[in-house]
């Protein structure tokens, strides 16, 4: 693949905010170490904070090499970082089937850490 091609798939990506594959296509194309970080983080807040995932922020978090404790921190500063630039939307109570309960941000992300040795990464 040549780089033009790779560089405007990358932006595509980005500008989709398809934050997971755009952290694939950055991969696949060597970007460099701290700018591929920030897209894996990128890619764990859209699936916690956008999709309230569990399972599927744990799954990105390891295969990105992100442990536990790791991932708390982060998701506790960014939803902080969004309180304080008065972006609330996304911290906002959202349906949570597993509990049957509308959950803001912060339950969720308490009950995701909370459960996270109990995420099944598989469906057998």
């Amino acid at each position: 693949m040549s780089e033009d091609i790779g560089d405007s798939e990358l932006k595509a990506e980005l500008e989709r905010k398809h934050f997971a594959r755009t952290a694939l296509v950055a991969a696949s194309l060597g970007v460099e170490e701290e700018e591929l970080r920030e897209l894996q983080l990128e890619a764990i807040w859209q699936m916690s904070a956008e999709f309230r995932n569990a399972p599927g922020t744990k799954s990105l978090s390891e295969k990105y090499g992100f442990s536990k404790k790791e991932v708390d921190e982060f998701l506790r500063a960014r939803a902080e970082q969004k309180r304080k630039a008065g972006e609330h939307k996304v911290l906002e109570p959202c349906y949570d089937q597993g509990t049957g309960r509308y959950l803001d941000f912060d339950e969720w992300e308490q009950r995701l850490i909370r459960n996270w040795d109990k995420l099944s990464l598989s469906r057998h």
